[in-house]
This record gives structure tokens, C-alpha cells and sequence, in this order.
């Protein structure tokens, strides 16, 4: 579970900026929303399933998201995917010619396994220049390594704890400069860093929905064909969400010598008829049965329905699979061709404690207002971004405005009472 994520000097993110999913100490409502992870050392500790963020277009919401997701690439991927003097591709904020030369910095706070991990890390365009690594698991912290590079001596500074933590100096000094020693023990099956390395490999996932970006319906669909334990959820969510649909099957079909032949490029068609593999092509075909008038019935073929079905098609099984397996999810655009009842639905489910018992977290961004006034979402789960005049984005909760009970948020924010709108010139709005 995610508590809170710090990023700074990272695309339009200059300063630091923090995203919490702590509840907040005052806010009784939606009791369904929150977790209670029983920590030890914060036994009272609330933490949300799921934040919103919105602000203008190219305030840097999606930015936010992306920094989350840069630093579970390079955990996942700098010790394996990366050779010696390869950049670490982190892009720094540009606007400011100071901070070009300044480290990039990512730290997040996570529970695993009932225990707390603090962990974060600093880079350069070619070398990290900074890791830690704290973890409570008996409520106090106890800081396993620190590792810094002294830019003077030209050399790694490393600190550890000598009772806490079984620190490996051949794994130190197999650890690459552009690459983490976090990512480098869990390659070589270090015991102690596993579990925070695997929580970036197989717990937090990240899902585009925008509109420039195609999202693919194969996992719900599989999930139908293996017959999962989703699939009654599935055709139930279908159901209600008055598409008119009723079913849906999954088949496989092969392709024609001629499909092959026009589908793909020429050269890749000889490679593939030389090889003899064209009787072994196939494709997944989705199909919806739909309820029609006089008791009549028939099956749709999937790429004739509207965006709107096909979005909420594709999202449905992640969505579910998110929930069922207790995920932390960055979801980009939440509303994409979705009408406001489908996003209102999703987020039901999210913030139900029978589908969301195991601690799923999902933060995503939106541009839809009208979620602001929602009774299923708490103030506390509302944050906004918006730049500044030297083109950075700040990162604030709608909390920090301590709106009345009986405030129209929807009213407000258009309004823009805190922030986070859009600048339209005068005469752009009279034309």
C-alpha cells in the first residue's frame, strides 16, 4: 500500500511536490473509503483508496503520475536492462537552466507485508547520486544503508546498519553507478531487498487511458475465456451499465492465407510463409450479445461498438483484477470516452468493501469537475495541480482551502476558487 510519493526536479515538477494518501484526522464521511492497515507503531493510521487529481491541460497531473512510474522503471530495470555508462534517462526540469545540472529525486513510502518501507533515491543524466533505504518492522525506523557519491573523491560513500540489515560488499561493488542497489541485491536474490524490489514488480502498475493511446480489451477478454472468477462480475457490470448487453464470448478464429497477406507487410508475409507458420496464425475475437426488441437477441462484434463500451470493456477486467489482487494502480484519464455514470460506477466499486477488501489503491487524473461533488468521494481524496509563473507544477490537496460542508465544489473549482483552471483570455472567450 502506497502512503506518499515525493518527486522533484522531474519534467514540469521542480520543487518538491507530495502526494499523500493518508486520511485526514477530521473527516468522518465515507468510512468504506478508507484502509486500516494496522501498523505497528501508527495503529490509527487511515490511509485512502484512492486519490483524484485534476487540474488544467499541461499542469503537470499526468507528470506526477509519470514520476511514480520513471522510479518503478529504474528500480525494476537499472541493474538488468542498463550497461555500464548508459544514461539513466531521467528528464530534469528544463525551464530553469540550475536545475539541468541538479539530481532528480523519487521517494516513496510503502507498506509490505504489515511492515513500513522509506526508500528513495537521487540521479543524474548519468549516475545515481543518492539511495536509502529505512524500514519499521517493529515501529521504529531503523535505516539499513545509505549510499552517496562524493563528488571530490569520485567515489560511492556508504553507510549501513551493522545490526539490522546483512550488508553484502560484493553486492556493493557489483552495484553500477547507474544503476540501484536495491535493483542489484534483488538480482542477485538478496533477502532483505526482495520484497520492496518486488512490490515495484508485481504490485504497482500503471494504465494509460488517453485519448491518443489505444487500450486493448484482451485482458477482460481472457478472463472470459478462461472463465475466471471475474466473469460474473463482468457480465453483471455489463449489464447495469444499460448498454443494452446481455453476454459476451471470446473465440479464436484462424486467419485466412489472404488475411495474413493483407494485413501485414510484405517482406514480414514471406518470413512467415517461408517458415510455414501461416496455418498456426489465429486471432481473438470478442463478441457482446445484446438484448434486442420481440425477445430478440443477437452477438455484436466488438469493433462496431461505440468508444464508450469498448472503454469501459477494456477497463473492466484490469479494474477487477486490480481489486481482486489488492494492487496499487496509476491511472491516467480516467474519463476517456467514459460517460460520468461509468467513471461514478468504477469508483463504486473502488471504494466498496466487499470488492475492494485486500487494500487496492488506485490514484488516477481527470478533467471531469462533476466527480467533485460526488457523495463517493472524500475532500481529502481531491488534489489539484496548476503551474506556476516560472512554469512549475505545484501539487496541493483541495483541503488546503477548507471548503464549507455545504459548499458546491463543482461550483467552485469551475469558478476557479482553488486554482487549477485554465487561463482563457478575454477575447478568446467572446469569439
Amino acid at each position: 500500500m502506497l502512503i506518499n510519493f515525493k518527486v522533484s526536479n522531474f519534467r514540469s515538477i521542480k520543487d518538491e511536490q507530495v502526494l499523500s494518501l493518508v486520511a485526514g484526522n477530521y473527516d468522518r464521511s465515507l468510512p468504506e473509503n478508507l484502509i486500516s492497515p494496522s501498523l505497528t507503531g501508527i495503529p490509527k493510521l487511515k490511509l485512502l483508496k484512492g486519490a483524484g487529481i485534476s487540474g488544467a491541460n499541461a499542469s503537470g497531473k499526468s507528470n506526477v503520475l509519470s514520476g511514480l512510474l520513471f522510479m518503478s522503471n529504474f528500480v525494476r530495470k537499472s541493474a538488468t536492462r542498463m550497461d555500464p555508462g548508459d544514461p539513466t534517462g531521467v528528464t530534469p526540469f528544463c525551464l530553469d537552466s540550475k536545475y539541468l545540472s541538479k539530481p532528480s529525486s523519487f521517494e516513496i513510502n510503502v507498506i509490505i507485508e504489515g511492515v513500513r518501507y522509506d526508500y528513495g533515491f537521487s540521479l543524474d543524466r548519468q549516475k545515481v547520486v543518492s539511495e536509502f533505504l529505512s524500514v519499521y518492522p517493529k515501529g521504529s525506523a531503523q535505516r539499513w544503508f545509505d549510499r552517496t557519491f562524493n563528488e571530490t573523491k569520485n567515489e560511492y560513500v556508504w553507510k549501513h546498519s551493522a545490526v539490522n540489515f546483512k550488508f553484502d560488499k560484493d553486492l556493493r561493488d557489483k552495484t553500477r553507478p547507474n544503476s540501484l542497489f536495491v535493483s542489484t541485491g534483488a538480482q542477485f536474490n538478496n533477502l532483505q531487498l526482495m520484497p520492496l524490489y518486488n512490490w515495484f514488480k508485481s504490485s504497482l502498475f500503471f494504465i494509460n487511458l488517453g485519448a491518443d493511446d489505444w487500450f486493448a480489451p484482451n485482458f477482460t477478454a481472457t478472463l472470459i475465456e478462461d472463465q475466471k472468477p471475474q466473469v460474473k462480475a463482468i457480465i453483471e457490470l455489463l449489464k447495469t451499465a444499460d448498454f443494452g448487453i446481455i453476454d459476451a464470448k471470446v473465440q479464436h478464429r484462424e486467419l485466412s492465407h489472404e488475411e495474413i497477406r493483407d494485413n501485414v507487410p510484405p517482406s514480414i508475409f514471406r518470413e512467415i510463409e517461408k517458415d510455414g507458420k501461416l496455418t498456426q496464425m489465429n486471432i481473438m475475437e470478442i463478441k457482446l450479445r445484446h438484448q434486442g426488441s420481440n425477445n430478440g437477441e443477437s452477438f455484436i462484434d466488438f469493433s462496431e461498438e461505440s468508444a464508450g463500451t469498448r472503454r469501459f470493456f477494456s477497463l473492466l477486467g484490469p479494474w477487477l483484477d486490480t481489486l481482486d489482487k489488492g494492487y496499487t494502480v496509476l491511472l491516467d484519464e480516467l474519463e476517456t470516452s467514459l460517460h460520468p455514470l461509468l467513471v461514478r460506477e468504477f469508483l463504486r466499486l473502488l471504494f466498496s468493501e466487499k470488492q475492494n477488501s485486500r487494500g487496492a489503491q488506485i490514484v488516477f487524473t481527470t478533467h471531469n469537475p462533476f466527480i467533485l461533488d460526488t457523495d463517493l468521494i472524500r475532500r481529502d481524496q481531491i488534489w489539484f495541480t496548476e503551474k506556476d509563473e516560472e512554469g512549475g507544477t505545484h501539487l496541493y490537496p483541495l483541503t488546503d482551502y477548507k471548503p464549507r460542508n455545504n459548499e458546491s465544489l463543482t461550483r467552485g473549482y469551475l469558478a476557479g476558487r482553488y486554482g487549477a483552471v485554465p487561463f482563457i483570455p478575454d477575447g478568446l472567450k467572446k469569439s
